[in-house]
């Protein structure tokens, strides 16, 4: 059994040590406080047909004695197990925290991997669609640009027909009321 005491991953596992002992200390100062009690009781009740008055009666100093020193070691040693127990479970939460870890690390490594080329390529063609985006946006106010001003030509021109039209409509009433003098009305 060269494997005993080792985990799959090759890590030792977690030695006990002075906690297990306290541990087996304390359920048996547990166990032995409750028979005690038990005889008591018995004793108690008066059990005369089982023969237990008897032997009660010369020991009795045994059953209480035990009480008192395994409960009060019950009670004390509570605190060292839990505190064993609570030393346990965070090397425990400590280790699982460790392998979570290394799998998240490992599901990100093996999803970039698999996705890093595809995200590479749509990176590529979301540039490639953004610099066509930005010509096309260039040709159309390239386009506008050309548009306004060939209009605002367009509307010089326009002006000065409007102009002349009516400087010569002006200029072709004041001839024609000119020749016939000025009526009033």
């Amino acid at each position: 059994m060269a494997g005993k005491g080792k985990k799959k991953d090759g890590k030792e596992a977690p030695k006990s040590g002075s906690g297990g002992l306290i541990v087996v200390i304390h359920t048996a100062c547990a166990t032995l406080t409750v028979l005690s009690g038990a005889i008591l009781a018995a004793g108690a009740l008066n059990l005369g047909p089982a023969g237990l008055v008897d032997m009660i009666h010369a020991l009795a100093f045994v059953p209480i004695g035990l009480i008192v020193v395994c409960g009060l070691a019950t009670v004390f040693l509570a605190s060292s197990v839990r505190a064993f127990e609570a030393r346990q479970f965070d090397a425990k939460l400590e280790e699982l925290e460790q392998r979570m870890g290394t799998r998240v690390a490992e599901a990100i490594e093996k999803v970039d991997t698999h996705v890093g080329d595809d995200y590479q390529a749509v990176r590529e063609h979301n540039k490639v669609l953004q610099e066509k985006l930005e010509a096309f946006q260039k040709a159309e106010r390239d386009k506008m640009t050309e548009e306004m001003e060939k209009l605002r030509a367009l509307n010089g021109e326009l002006e000065e027909q409007i102009k002349r039209w009516a400087i010569g409509s002006v200029d072709q009433m004041v001839s024609e009321t000119g020749s016939e003098g000025i009526k009033v009305a």
